[in-house]
């Protein structure tokens, strides 16, 4: 590091040892937790560093209970909380009095941009107003076919790879590039390339970007990365002139996405495809957006870029991971892939005379609806997120809490600009939610009646898509995607490791993300075998 960059560090160092010397001691200090590692780092290194997701986080809450106290870096104390009432009351009862932490605006804003993912409270209203047209139920249907014919094309490609020899694919790469491309031709009528190995710049930036961006930080990382929690506004402009691992790839994607979305802007101007005043596709509704007078239903040049960033990489990346997870799942429960083949067999047969299927034909799947929602909820592609009380509030709970004195709590006071951790990988195994197998991969949980629930999540109950107004604006489309997607390949193929005893992990990379233990090098990889096997009806 440049002595210019170790002045700087210092400097903020000591000016954040005195901030938080001024602050007051949490109230959350009377919950149980586990012990720091250190003041600097608190449990924040060893949770980035552990096995894998969750190996940490849920013994913790098994010892501790559904809400506990972490201890995250600068001293400072974590509500993590995992409690059905409680999220229920944070992420839908509280509109945006729990805001994004200061950490997590900083880096996404790195990442995207001012856009509907990093903006809060009216502007965020406004961004969601916008958009809200674009992922209308009436709206999605009119991707079906899209969705339809991209499946077609992604098979034949597979059944061209393993007919050459090729069978043996790591399955996430090849996903990750479908759900670019469907993402790319459905929002902004763009051709990505992606499937097709077209030199993109930004298909190659956004492959393997949360490995390279966030698997082992080291102790400074970690430091620099949450200094946005505790300095002033003001000092934040210091943080731009220190480079960071992070920094670096999640400007690089920035600037890969910044230039593909002004491409997508002065092809459909040139094209005067933005003078639409019809088109219900995100890119329509941008440009229009664009160009409104009144200032509360209009998006600025950089809004619009973001908007571009944010559903170019939210908008494939769930859906990739999902998708490489239910494969991972059905691989190791082969019976399950044969009760889906045999539930499309069933769907083909009765619709064999109408052509293609509709929306409501994949709705009426049962068992893929199931196995779907199953890994979403054992498999959420971010483990948590981190929110910033706005104000003095009581945070209400399920499961009653002990204390450290032994005092049991139903609800939790806390103060003003105390961290709260979302832990969605904890809420979605809860087995006060979902019952005593919550840690097991059960897809026919979701065929029977589940015990009365608190309302939390959007789909399913589940937290994978957040809740509340930060709720994912696109899960609609998500889940339609991977109902078409997973139909198509499980209609041609069935799936196998390419060897048996290989060891898949759950690697922490700020998202979560699929690795071979014995090959980390290789970064983000789920090996699969394809085997050609379309269903006879």
């Amino acid at each position: 590091m440049e002595p210019t960059s170790l002045f700087i560090v210092a400097l903020l160092v000591v000016t954040i040892t005195i901030l938080i010397s001024r602050r007051k001691r949490s109230v959350v200090k009377q919950l149980r937790g586990p012990t720091p590692d250190s003041w600097l780092l608190g449990n924040e290194y060893a949770v980035k560093y552990q096995d894998q997701v969750g190996d940490l986080d849920f013994p913790w809450f098994r010892e501790y209970g559904s809400a506990f106290r972490g201890a995250a870096c600068y001293g400072k104390d974590l509500l993590v909380l995992g409690d059905p009432k409680g999220l229920q009351h944070v992420l839908h009862g509280s509109g945006y009095r729990y805001s994004k932490a200061p950490d997590s605006d900083y880096n996404m804003s790195i990442l995207f941009g001012r856009g509907i993912i990093t903006v809060a409270g009216s502007v965020h209203q406004r961004h969601r107003k916008v958009m809200n047209p674009a992922f209308s139920a009436a709206q999605l249907r009119t991707f079906l076919s899209l969705f339809q014919r991209s499946g077609k094309k992604f098979s034949q490609k597979l059944t061209d790879m393993a007919e050459g020899g090729q069978s043996n694919i790591n399955i996430s790469l090849w996903l990750g590039k479908l759900t670019l491309d469907i993402i790319g031709e459905s929002a902004f009528g763009y051709q990505y390339g992606a499937l097709d190995d077209e030199n993109n710049g930004l298909a190659n930036t956004l492959n393997n970007l949360f490995h390279d961006a966030g698997i082992f930080p080291s102790r400074a990382g970690i430091l620099f990365s949450a200094l946005p929690r505790i300095l002033p506004k003001p000092l934040l402009q210091l943080m731009d002139l220190i480079p960071s691992r992070q920094k670096t790839h999640f400007s690089s994607f920035k600037v890969a996405a910044k230039k593909a979305g002004q491409e997508l802007l002065k092809e459909n101007v040139e094209g005067n495809g933005l003078d639409s005043s019809t088109g219900k596709d995100v890119l329509s509704i941008l440009g229009r957006a664009n160009s409104q007078e009144e200032e509360k239903k209009r998006l600025s040049d950089d809004e619009v870029l973001a908007q571009i960033a944010t559903l170019t990489l939210a908008g494939h990346e769930t859906t990739a991971s999902t998708l490489t997870w239910t494969l991972f799942e059905l691989c190791n429960h082969p019976e399950q892939q044969d009760r889906i083949r045999a539930e499309i067999a069933e769907v083909r047969s009765r619709y064999a005379t109408k052509g293609e299927l509709t929306a409501a034909d994949y709705d009426g799947m049962p068992f893929m609806n199931a196995v779907i929602k199953e890994t979403l909820r054992f498999h959420p592609i971010v483990p948590a997120l981190l929110r910033i009380a706005a104000y003095d509030d009581v945070i209400p709970l399920t499961d009653p809490v002990t204390t450290s004195t032994g005092a049991k709590l139903t609800e939790i006071p806390v103060e003003k600009g105390q961290l709260v951790e979302i832990a969605i990988a904890y809420y979605n195994r809860n087995p006060t939610v979902w019952g005593s197998d919550a840690d097991a991969w059960n897809p026919d949980r979701f065929l029977g009646e589940l015990d009365k629930q608190t309302p939390v999540g959007v789909y399913a109950n589940l937290l994978t898509f957040s809740a509340g107004v930060r709720s994912c604006i696109g899960w609609r489309f998500a889940v339609m995607e991977l109902q078409v997607i997973l139909f198509e390949l499980l209609e041609s193929f069935k799936f196998t490791f390419p060897k048996e005893g290989i060891d898949i992990k759950r690697q922490h990379a700020g998202i979560m993300i699929p690795m071979v233990r014995d090959e980390m090098s290789k970064g983000t990889q789920m090996p699969m075998h394809l085997i050609p096997s379309p269903i006879q009806y």
